[in-house]
């Protein structure tokens, strides 16, 4: 019998809600700290609904280690959108009570689930919180820090700073 001996790596998730924000975002909170110890987290932004016609989002980024591989960090996210209500069938541009997503796991790369997530360099909502929460931190092979890559993306008039910060 092997047991996975990983050590613990830094990962990356980006939160977002616009079904009840402060009150979903907290208790996702609640739960990451409760299963994964410390946690860092960006400031809380507002970013409109992308793909549809709906509420705004609050989004934010935290941080915190664990040893748990890729897919199992995936499910747990996923068990944790389900337990403040989101349906596994719920179609993509639709409001969300949470949205939970990997976007780094320490220096990782992979298809499956996909490492770095590919909307942080496309999502402002992604990217900004992220580049807030670890400005000196590089993508996976890249050269840039987050702080750069925030400074020179295109929407980042799409996202405003809640202040103070509501959670």
């Amino acid at each position: 019998m092997s047991i996975d001996q990983r050590s613990p790596r830094r990962a990356f998730v980006g939160l977002g809600s616009n079904v009840e924000p402060a009150r979903n975002l907290r208790a996702a909170l609640v739960a990451l700290e409760r299963t994964f110890g410390d946690l860092r987290r960006s400031p809380v932004c507002v970013s409109p609904a992308a793909g549809y016609d709906g509420p705004d989002y609050w989004n934010l980024c935290v941080e915190f280690d664990t040893a748990l591989p890729a897919e199992a960090l995936v499910a747990a996210l996923k068990d944790l959108e389900r337990s403040l209500g989101r349906q596994p069938n719920e179609p993509r541009y639709a409001p969300k009570t949470l949205d939970a997503d990997l976007l780094l796991l320490g220096d990782e790369t992979s298809a499956a689930p996909p490492l770095p997530h590919p909307e942080i360099l496309t999502r402002a909502y992604v990217l900004g919180p992220l580049a807030m929460l670890a400005p000196r931190h590089r993508l996976p092979g890249g050269t840039d820090p987050l702080s750069d890559l925030w400074r020179n993306f295109a929407g980042a008039d799409e996202l405003t700073v809640l202040e103070p910060d509501p959670l």
